[in-house]
C-alpha cells in the first residue's frame, strides 16, 4: 500500500501531454477567461504535500513550512480559506489585503502532527483535500506513522473545530495511476462511454460527500483533481452536483482573478506547487516579476 502511495506521489510531477483522449487543462487555453473588473482581486494559491525531513521534491520540512508562515505574515499576506472564498464572490464579502491560500493534498498525518500545530501558532488558515479511502481505512486501523501516513476522522473534526482549516475532495479512491487500475485519476480513459465515466465518477463523489457528512456534518464544496489530470467532464458532473470551487494547475507562476458575482472564477483555480526547490517567498517574488 504504501508503495503505490510514493509512487502516486512521485508521478504527480510529471505531467502528460494527453490524458485519456483529452488534454489536460495546465495552460488555460481551453479555459474562458478570467472577468476582470475593478472590484476583482489577486489569489495566488500554494499546493504542499508532505510536511517531513526531505526527501524529494514534494516533501517539505517542517521548519520549511513555518519559514513560509513567517515569510507571510511578516509581509502582510492573509491566509484565506473556501468560506472566505465563497463569500467573498457570492456576496461581495470583502477579503482581507494581499489574500493566498495554503492548500494540502492527500491528507497526510505529518499535515495534522506538523502543519496544524505551526497553522494554530502562527494563526493562518489552510484548505486540505483529503483522499476519502485513505482516510476511512487510516481511521479503522490508525498507528503514528509520520512519513507516508494518513490522518483520521478525527483529527480532521479537530482541525474543523479550530476554524483554520477546512477540507474538499481528492475524490473518495480515484487517487490512482494507470499502473494501478488503467485509469489515471478523476479523468475519462480513452473510448470510454460517457455514461459508464459519468457512473464511476458519480459514485465516487457521492461516496465521498456521504462520508464527509457522516464524520463531520459538513457537505464539501470543493475539489481538486488528482495529478492536475483535468477532466471537462468530470467538471461538469462537479457543477451538476453543486460543488462551487474546482482547482487544477497551471504552471509555476500561475495566480488567479477573483471577481465578485462571477461563480465561473471558481471553476478553474490555478495552485502553484510549493516544492523542496522554492520557497514561499521564491514564489512570491517571482509572481511579482512575471
Amino acid at each position: 500500500m504504501y508503495i503505490k502511495i510514493i509512487t502516486s506521489l512521485i508521478a504527480m510531477l510529471i505531467l502528460s501531454s494527453s490524458i485519456c483522449g483529452e488534454e489536460i487543462l495546465d495552460s488555460g487555453s481551453d479555459s474562458p477567461e478570467p472577468i476582470v473588473t475593478s472590484e476583482s482581486i489577486e489569489l495566488p494559491i500554494l499546493m504542499y504535500h508532505f510536511l517531513v525531513e526531505n526527501r524529494g521534491e514534494l516533501h517539505i520540512c517542517p521548519s520549511e513550512f513555518e519559514l513560509d508562515l513567517q515569510f507571510l505574515k511578516a509581509n502582510g499576506y492573509n491566509t484565506i480559506g473556501i468560506t472566505d472564498l465563497l463569500d467573498f464572490v457570492y456576496s461581495n464579502k470583502p477579503l482581507p489585503e494581499n489574500p493566498i491560500m495554503l492548500t494540502f493534498d492527500d491528507g497526510y498525518y505529518n499535515n495534522y502532527k506538523h502543519g496544524f500545530t505551526l497553522l494554530q501558532q502562527y494563526k493562518q488558515k489552510a484548505v486540505i483535500f483529503i483522499i476519502g479511502e485513505h482516510i476511512d481505512l487510516w481511521s479503522d486501523d490508525f498507528y503514528e506513522d509520520i512519513e507516508v501516513g494518513h490522518m483520521t476522522w478525527e483529527h480532521i473534526r479537530k482541525m474543523l473545530d479550530s476554524g483554520l482549516v477546512e477540507f474538499g475532495s481528492h475524490t473518495h479512491n480515484l487517487h490512482k495511476l494507470e499502473s494501478d487500475c488503467g485509469r489515471r485519476g478523476a479523468s475519462r480513459n480513452n473510448g470510454e462511454c460517457l455514461s459508464e465515466f459519468r457512473t464511476i465518477f458519480e459514485d465516487d463523489a457521492n461516496k465521498f460527500v456521504t462520508r464527509m457528512i457522516e464524520e463531520t456534518g459538513i457537505t464539501p464544496v470543493s475539489f481538486a483533481f488528482p495529478f492536475h489530470a483535468v477532466c471537462e467532464y468530470a467538471v461538469q458532473i462537479l457543477k451538476e452536483l453543486r460543488y462551487r470551487v474546482i482547482f487544477t494547475y497551471r504552471g509555476n507562476n500561475a495566480i488567479n482573478l477573483i471577481t465578485p458575482y462571477q461563480p465561473e472564477t471558481l471553476f478553474n483555480l490555478y495552485r502553484i506547487n510549493r516544492c523542496s526547490l522554492r520557497s514561499a517567498e521564491s514564489i512570491l517574488q517571482d509572481i511579482r516579476l512575471s
